[in-house]
């Protein structure tokens, strides 16, 4: 059994080893965690995370809060009731 994926599931293209960038809701926070080490497809941006890196995110995440942050940033919110108003 591979234990490394060598082609994308959405589109076919070739991975590559690459970064990636991940939004993820904690309750009513959206962190954003930058650099994280992926195999990328150059087609369509999908990326693959090993289980090794899944792990450290699972770490980090039970114990986010106690680690600063190296910015904050501004995110707008909207509601599809905007998007359907007149």
């Amino acid at each position: 059994m591979k234990s490394r994926i060598d082609r994308c599931d959405r589109c076919v293209g070739e991975l590559t080893a690459g970064q990636t960038t991940l939004e993820i809701w904690q309750a009513e926070e959206l962190l954003v965690i930058r650099d994280v080490p992926a195999d990328v497809c150059p087609q369509c941006d999908e990326a693959y995370i090993s289980a090794a890196v899944s792990e450290q995110l699972d770490h980090f995440l039970s114990e986010y809060h106690q680690h600063r942050p190296e910015r904050y940033l501004a995110v707008p919110q909207f509601s599809l009731a905007q998007v359907t108003e007149g």
